[in-house]
């Protein structure tokens, strides 16, 4: 089981905080945002791959793929601006 949060426009898009999700073999970002995104057409256009946000997992912000351990706390970020 793992832990996700969404913030900003993103859980407003969603329709959700935070959930948490069966997880037992484990799996990469990759295979979480998989996951996701086959929910509905309304998470795939929300996580679209060519949209741009970060996965923080563990509170270490993911630059690459990562492996998620059963048990994580995963957050995905919506992109900001700001100057």
């Amino acid at each position: 089981m793992i832990y996700i949060q969404y913030f900003g426009p993103l859980a407003t898009e969603l329709g959700t905080r935070a959930e948490t999700l069966p997880w037992n073999n484990g799996g990469t970002t990759e295979t979480l945002l998989t996951v996701l995104r086959s929910r509905n057409e309304r998470w795939k256009k929300a996580l679209a791959e060519e949209k741009i946000f970060k996965l923080v997992v563990e509170k270490r912000i993911c630059h690459d793929l990562v492996n998620i351990p059963d048990g994580a706390e995963v957050a995905i970020l919506p992109p900001v601006t700001g100057g």
